[in-house]
């Protein structure tokens, strides 16, 4: 498990704007680092999810993915916004990966969204 992977979590349940929360399988992000990642004894992972609904709603933390650049059946947009701490065994298979410069806007989007530089 690498930064900026893909993975299928299993029983994922988060906030989705105005509609009630679901638990179901759903894609997510690794945002932790990989020294952490690779860490057998830590347990969790900083994860956020992806959603194909809505992608014509996005908010400044949101992070649009073209599947062709994702590696996933379809557009999505990642959710840094409602990201969260989930067990690495929650993570089910790969999906895919971010390019290098998806990576770079998921990193300034999450330096913004937590403070760490102006918006």
């Amino acid at each position: 498990m690498r930064r900026g992977e893909i993975y299928l979590a299993k029983l994922f349940e988060f906030p989705h704007e105005d509609e009630p929360a679901v638990e179901k399988a759903r894609p997510v992000i690794i945002l932790q680092n990989d020294e952490d990642n690779d860490n057998s004894h830590y347990p969790f992972v900083i994860v956020a999810p992806l959603s194909t609904k809505k992608l014509d709603r996005v908010y400044k933390q949101d992070v649009i993915v073209k599947s062709r650049e994702s590696g996933l059946a379809r557009d999505s947009k990642i959710l840094l916004g409602i990201m969260r701490t989930i067990l690495k065994t929650d993570l089910v298979r790969k999906l895919g990966k971010i390019n290098k410069q998806r990576m770079e806007e998921i990193n300034l989007k999450l330096f913004r969204a937590l403070g760490f530089l102006e918006r």
